[in-house]
């Protein structure tokens, strides 16, 4: 194989691999609020951790994640009309591995009415598992008055990019 064909063939590679990341991210959102635990607990390795930012611990593993999915908080929240929306996906690819980073809203219904509950920062570090993309690891953090997710955003822009140091 000649040199711009192997070009075009690595082109095509990254491509598929950022639709499949994007594929995997943007499918938590309706998993969790149909309350598809299963499927949910499918997006992470077996050993995945969700680091939410809930003044709690991280949940460690996919039957943690499962677990979560299916408890009273999460049932509650869906029970009465909820929409976990991902932003637009920023990726970096590094061979089988792979780190995003995009904005999550949750919306809430309260009444005849939706708002805007929580806002914030995620990082999704992925892996290429068995030829399917998983998740290793969700940081997630408030963009609120702590910093936190101000914070997550930039210390990945900065190890991701180094235009952003």
């Amino acid at each position: 194989m000649d040199n711009r064909a192997r070009a075009i063939e690595d082109r095509l590679q990254r491509l598929e691999d950022e639709a499949e990341i994007r594929r995997l991210v943007l499918s938590y959102g309706p998993g969790v609020d149909a309350g598809l635990v299963g499927f949910a607990g499918q997006l992470w390795v077996e050993d995945g951790v969700y680091d939410w930012d809930a003044n709690g611990e991280p949940h460690r593993g996919r039957a943690a994640v499962e677990e979560m999915v299916q408890g009273n908080g999460h049932q509650g929240l869906i029970a009465t009309g909820a929409a976990h929306f991902a932003g637009p996906l920023l990726i970096e690819l590094s061979g089988d591995e792979a780190t995003a980073i995009n904005y999550s809203i949750i919306m809430r219904r309260e009444g005849d009415r939706y708002y805007v509950w929580r806002t914030s920062a995620v990082r999704w570090d992925v892996a290429r598992i068995q030829d399917r993309w998983r998740v290793k690891c969700r940081t997630n953090r408030l963009l609120d008055e702590t910093g936190a997710g101000r914070s997550l955003f930039g210390s990945t822009l900065r190890e991701l990019f180094e235009e952003a140091r």
